[in-house]
Formats: C-alpha cells, sequence, structure tokens
C-alpha cells in the first residue's frame, strides 16, 4: 500500500481533524479522572507524557478499528452510491485496512495492560462490544430497517470507551464517581446528536439508496430529534461544568453555540435547504469538540 494513497484515504474517511477529537476525548477522561482523585475518590495517578501519548494514540487506534467494520459491513453498498472512493477505487484494499486496524489492538492491549488488569478488563469489554457491533448483533437486516435504534445500539460504544479510559486513571472498576456517568452521558449524547445532524437531508437532497434520518423519520420529527438530542447534550456538559466549577466563559461559549444551533434548524425546518442543514451540522460537530475542550480548560483551570 502506497503511503500517498492511505493518506488519501484517511483524509477522506477519517481526517486529521477526528484523529484530533479523539485525542482531545483521551485527554479530557484524562484530566477529569485526575480532578476525581484529587478530590480523594482514589489514589492520586500520574503516568507522565510518553505513556499518555500512547494512550491518547490507543484511543485513535480504537476508533480506527470502527472506521474499518464500517468499511467491511458497508463496502458494497458505498460502491455503489460512492464509486469514487480511495477504497472503492482499489487505492486502498479492505485486507490492507485490516492490518493496519488490528495492528493498532496490540497498541491498545499493551498500554491497558500497562495501567491495571481494571484497564485491561475494560479495554476487552469495549473490544467485545465493538466486535458485536461489526456483527450488527446478529440482527443486521432487522436492526438496519430501524435506523434510530441502529444508532443508539452502536452510540453504547462510547460509554464503555469512556470507562476503559477513565479506569486507567482512577485505578478500579468505579463507578460511585460522580463525574463518570456525566461523562457518559456527554459522550453518548454528543456522539448521537451529530450522528443525526450528519444524515439528515433536505427533500430535494434525499437519495435512494442512501440512509438518512429524515427519510425514516420523517423531515420535521428527524430535525426535532436531533435539536432535543443536542440540547440534552448541552445539559450534559452544562452539569459537568458546574460539578468542576466551571467559569462563566465555558457556558456562554456553550449557550452561544447552542444557540447557533437552534436558529439554524428552526430556519430549516421552515425552509428546507440542504447548505443550511450543513451549516447546521458543522455547528453540531463544534458544540461536541468544544464540549471537551471547555472540560478540559476547566481542568486545567483547577491546576490539575
Amino acid at each position: 500500500m502506497k503511503l500517498r494513497n492511505l493518506g488519501a484515504y484517511l483524509q477522506e474517511r477519517f481526517a486529521p481533524v477526528n484523529m484530533g477529537l479523539f485525542m482531545v476525548l483521551f485527554f479530557t477522561v484524562r484530566g477529569v479522572a485526575a480532578v476525581a482523585c484529587a478530590e480523594g475518590c482514589c489514589p492520586p495517578y500520574a503516568d507522565g507524557p510518553a505513556l499518555a501519548a500512547v494512550g491518547a494514540l490507543a484511543t485513535v487506534s480504537f476508533f480506527f478499528r470502527l472506521r474499518v467494520f464500517d468499511e467491511e459491513k458497508d463496502f458494497a453498498l458505498d460502491a455503489l452510491n460512492h464509486p469514487q472512493r480511495v477504497l472503492q477505487t482499489g487505492r486502498v484494499t479492505l485486507p490492507q485496512l485490516r492490518t493496519l486496524a488490528w495492528a493498532g489492538t496490540a497498541l491498545e492491549a499493551g498500554w491497558s495492560a500497562a495501567q491495571g488488569i481494571n484497564t485491561l478488563a475494560l479495554w476487552a469489554l469495549a473490544l467485545g462490544y465493538s466486535l458485536l457491533m461489526r456483527a450488527e448483533f446478529g440482527v443486521g437486516r432487522w436492526l438496519r430497517a430501524r435506523l434510530v435504534l441502529y444508532a443508539l445500539s452502536h452510540m453504547l460504544i462510547m460509554p464503555l470507551v469512556i470507562w476503559w479510559l477513565f479506569s486507567a486513571y482512577t485505578r478500579g472498576l468505579v463507578l460511585a464517581i460522580k463525574y463518570l456517568p456525566l461523562l457518559w452521558l456527554l459522550s453518548l449524547l454528543g456522539g448521537f446528536s451529530f450522528e443525526l445532524a450528519r444524515k439528515l437531508h433536505a427533500p430535494a437532497a434525499e437519495r435512494p439508496g442512501v440512509d438518512s434520518y429524515s427519510q425514516a423519520l420523517g423531515y420535521g420529527p428527524a430535525l426535532a430529534l436531533t435539536v432535543a438530542v443536542l440540547l440534552a447534550g448541552g445539559a450534559a456538559q452544562a452539569l459537568l461544568l458546574r460539578a468542576l466549577h466551571g467559569r462563566p466563559a465555558a457556558y456562554l461559549v456553550l449557550a452561544l453555540l447552542l444557540a447557533a444551533g437552534l436558529v439554524l434548524y428552526t430556519v430549516a425546518a421552515r425552509r428546507p435547504q440542504e447548505a443550511r442543514l450543513r451549516q447546521a451540522e458543522k455547528v453540531v460537530s463544534l458544540v461536541m469538540l468544544t464540549s471537551y475542550l471547555a472540560v478540559l480548560a476547566e481542568v486545567y483551570g483547577l491546576g490539575i
């Protein structure tokens, strides 16, 4: 496989901005866990920059494997609907992507083992659930006919990843810490709102054979669901910021982004336009990114 072709594939299907987001997710979880330990919920623990960097790469590797799983499941359909893609034109192949994805598994396992048996066990749990996702839980045809349920079943990987990473810095299967459920909610709702936003289309832009929530639920209900999940995610972030004694600026940024999303979806509801929905999708992605960055900023503001 030529590096140029791999680079083109990554730019198209697993762009650097995605890798950056997953690294931010890792350092956010690491920082919140440090706050929890500083408050006496668990023994203090510091891993040093080298091991933290490996953890960030392990997180990216985990999500890259999920992307490869999706490519395997959707290859035939994507060949019909997106024949121009790097994978579909043969510049990279599924066996090559599988080799890269499973090579990353060794990195994840090694980092998890270095953090302790509980972290290794939770990584194995997340990996096992991802394999169930790859098999579509054995009911793929039934599940694909229920797009929202399909998305929810796959979004549940997020709390498992959060738990895996959190356990590395709390040295146990910690469930009682107040921060962990809030991180679960934030990751689940943030990921689900983005998933909904990216698969909303104006009626004129719908394509046969291409799944969308606006097609499955109807245009208006799909917009309403997206807004509801977006606001719920905003509430989860506000609760986490409150637990961290967040500064007013963090709440202000959150409020402004949510307001921008509401305006765009309100306008799109009245006058369906594909360009407006793509603008709203960018706002939703910004909400997801800034939710982690704001929490990270508050953690560093506490001097952890």
